[in-house]
């Protein structure tokens, strides 16, 4: 057998891996080719070039390909030694920093990178100070290089590591504005002779534009690339004509896209016309059907695949691929839970249907067996007109019930006629004896089915919750959560996935956003307008590059508590044990299990008794069966020790207050108004076979407090003498409550194990 080992590779060093596939080549080959065009650009081209090229390392591009296109670039445009060692020490820095960040496993952020373009630009700067007279445009070059490099590297990161299918954030706006300006400016000096690749750019871009994406986005495009190229001919008529080609494509986009592009071509011709801006003239016409080809070009199939995803119509899909499995799984769940409950009721029933030992049965097996078989019978049946059962009962009676027969046992009816009373006693202890053995045997195989019984049962009410919970229906793709991903985006989050499940108090959402904007308070606020309900973050995970956002509903209320305990004498341990436990969001357990006896022994069993309910209630079982099987495992293997039981279970959204108690003693609800006792008539847990546990339910509301206590605590302070203690301390702090409650125990003479447990509601 082979082994196969899985290897994660870290993605905060740039890869060196030279192979590609072909969708890999065509992007780098489209990043060469934006390499070289901003190189091109007069005056400002290396420092154009070298933020382009910061951004795509920021942005995972593989340096061993974009490096060598960033120096080529500069070399072709401006052929010059120097300017071979102006390029290549950005690489080397580049290469550095990452090193740096690599060994410490640390992200590499996007201001350290702009950093590098800077010291990068600091010989290109300087010797062109030195050399030349120009100051000015050096010192614009080294601003231009960090603000661009600011903003390339946000929009590479945006397009290749995040998807620039989801939705932009405001800087991600402004950063892909300024982008498309800077790329409109370096294509106005690409070309000649009239024939300028800004009008093939700009016609294809706004075509391709209105047919994948929403009208905002093409005019948002055709205005900048127009804006571009007016500050780089110091025209703003170029900006005119732009616009007037956006607005063309989007207004006859509802169409086909040969409407848009037959419209694109009709305004260009229109412009040359009218010589609407300088240069205009037959060369722009036909640069601009060149750009309107090449996007007619594209297959059908392309343009709908990117129209689709921009949209998100498959998630509309993948949503109700979800539900209908979730829907398919709690049809399943919710069958087991039926076979696992026709399961429990069966054995339920053959245990109450199991035969117990009694003197009944006893005679008539005698009668049966030993006096069916003398030979004076008959005597004895004529004399009685049946067989001898009836007479032989009190014999039975005292051989099950003192486990022997003797002949002043014998009624007057045998005595005086059964030849053979020595036997027929000697008949009747034997029966009793092997009768009583059977039934122990029988009766343990009962205890082994009530206890499969309640078993089946527990499984049978997790498997219909987890059907409840898989029946939920999930919402990751309709129109609420484009709205909520919008509002998100006004407050610079962007949560490129967000699922939502449940309704009301049981409304869930898992957002995927950027790890800057995990720990943004605002995120809770406005999922939770949006859901109607209070929402809180209960748990953030690392997915890449991006976090997963946990939002639940949070609860109404919350509890404080704080506990005091003492051990008896000079043991090493407490026989009371305490329990605090959050078996679901909306809920919190209290209980106090006081095991029989002190020190270690009388601790184990409080432990035992406390970790099985503990784990039973993590499990979602019932409170009703949890105790049920509790007391049975727990008198199986107790060994005669039992524990008293204390559960307090709170409800955080209602403030609903469910008690339990096994042979504890009395818990006290305090009010403002009052103190209402809480007491307990059942048995400790683990001393009877079957416990009927009583669930009490209580309202409590902000700013009410429980007191819970162990037997030691209660015998020396009794009921009476805990409500003065309360009135006398008088206090909202659990913790001082508890301490309080305990020093008055030890001063009466408390010679337990003492604990005392205080909790107290309150609304958050």
């Amino acid at each position: 057998m082979k082994n196969h080992i899985l290897t994660a590779k870290r993605k905060v060093f740039p890869t060196f891996d030279l192979k590609m596939s072909a969708k890999t080549a065509v992007a780098f080959t489209l990043e060469g080719l934006a390499l070289f065009l901003f190189a091109s650009v007069p005056s400002f081209g290396f420092a154009f070039s070298l933020a382009l090229f910061c951004a795509l390392v920021f942005a995972r591009q593989n340096i061993l390909a974009v490096s060598p296109c960033f120096i080529v670039a500069n070399v072709v445009f401006t052929p010059d030694w120097r300017m071979l060692l102006y390029a290549l020490a950005p690489v080397v820095i580049l290469v550095a920093l990452y090193a740096i960040f690599y060994k410490f496993r640390k992200n590499v952020p996007l201001w350290s990178i702009a950093l590098c373009a800077l010291v990068g630009m600091i010989p290109y700067v300087a010797c062109g100070c030195v050399f030349g007279s120009d100051y000015l445009r050096f010192g614009l070059s080294a601003l231009f290089a960090v603000v661009t490099t600011f903003c390339f590297g946000i929009c590479a990161y945006a397009v290749f590591v995040r998807s620039i299918l989801h939705k932009a954030t405001v800087d991600e706006l402004i950063c892909g504005g300024i982008t498309l300006a800077v790329t409109g400016y370096a294509l106005s000096g690409v070309g000649g002779y009239g024939f300028y690749a800004y009008g093939a750019a700009l016609s294809f871009c706004v075509l391709f534009c209105s047919v994948c994406f929403k009208p905002q986005t093409t005019l948002f495009v055709g205005i900048l690339l127009g804006a571009g190229m007016s500050v780089a001919r110091w025209n703003m008529t170029y900006l005119g004509a732009a616009v007037a080609l956006a607005t063309a494509a989007v207004a006859f986009s509802p169409f086909t896209k040969w409407s848009s592009a037959l419209a694109i071509v009709a305004i260009e011709g229109i412009e040359w016309l009218l010589d609407a801006y300088s240069g205009t003239g037959w060369q722009s016409l036909v640069m601009c059907a060149v750009g309107v080809i090449c996007a007619l070009c594209i297959p059908s199939s392309v343009t709908t695949k990117i129209k689709g995803l921009a949209k998100g119509d498959n998630r509309r899909a993948y949503t109700g691929v979800v539900n209908r499995r979730g829907r398919e799984l709690a049809a399943r769940l919710s069958s087991a839970s039926d076979v696992f409950y026709d399961m429990s009721k069966n054995l339920e029933q053959v245990a109450q249907n199991s035969s117990e030992c009694s003197p009944d049965k006893l005679a008539k097996e005698v009668a049966k067996s030993f006096c069916g078989r003398c030979r004076d019978r008959e005597i004895c049946f004529t004399a009685l007109g049946s067989d001898t059962a009836s007479v032989l009962l009190p014999m039975a009676d005292a051989a099950v019930n003192r486990g022997k027969v003797t002949i002043l046992d014998m009624p007057p009816f045998v005595t005086s006629r059964c030849s053979n009373m020595h036997s027929l006693a000697s008949a009747i202890n034997t029966s009793a004896e092997a009768y009583k053995k059977r039934m122990s045997e029988a009766k343990s195989l009962v205890a082994c089915k009530s206890l499969m019984s309640e078993q089946f049962a527990g499984v049978s009410l997790v498997l219909d919750s987890l059907a409840t919970s898989c029946a939920e229906q999930v919402n990751f793709a309709s129109d609420d959560v484009e709205f909520l991903k919008s509002e998100l985006l006004k407050h610079n989050v962007v949560a490129s996935e967000i699922v939502i499940c449940g309704e009301g108090s049981k409304s869930s959402a898992t957002l995927l956003v950027r790890s800057s904007d995990a720990q943004k308070a605002v995120v809770a606020k406005i999922v939770s307008k949006h859901l109607g309900c209070k929402m809180e973050v209960s748990k953030i995970q690392d997915k890449g590059s991006q976090k997963a956002m946990y939002l639940d509903c949070a609860p109404v209320y919350e509890v404080a508590f704080g506990t005091a305990q003492k051990r008896y004498g000079e043991e090493s341990e407490s026989g009371d044990t305490v329990s605090v436990l959050c078996p679901s969001r909306t809920r919190r357990l209290f209980a106090i299990c006081d095991g029989m006896g002190h020190g270690s022994n009388a601790s184990k069993t409080s432990k035992n008794a406390v970790r099985m309910i503990e784990s039973f209630y993590r499990a979602g079982i019932d409170s009703g069966i949890i105790l049920s099987l509790a007391n049975k495992l727990l008198k199986i293997g107790a060994e005669d020790m039992f524990s008293s039981l204390d559960i307090a279970v709170l409800d955080m959204q209602s403030g609903g207050l469910d008690v339990v108690k096994l042979g504890s003693a009395s818990s006290f609800i305090i009010r403002k108004e009052n103190i209402e006792m809480l007491t307990c008539t059942c048995a400790p847990i683990g001393i009877v076979d079957d416990v009927e546990s009583i669930t009490s339910r209580y309202q409590l509301f902000d700013g009410d407090m429980l007191l819970m206590m162990s037997d030691g605590v209660f015998d020396v302070l009794d009921g009476s003498g805990v409500c003065e203690a309360i009135d006398e301390i008088d206090t909202q702090n659990p913790q001082t409550l508890a301490d309080a409650i305990l020093e008055k125990a030890l001063q009466k003479g408390a010679n337990d194990d003492c604990t005392v447990l205080a909790m107290r509601l309150f609304m958050v």
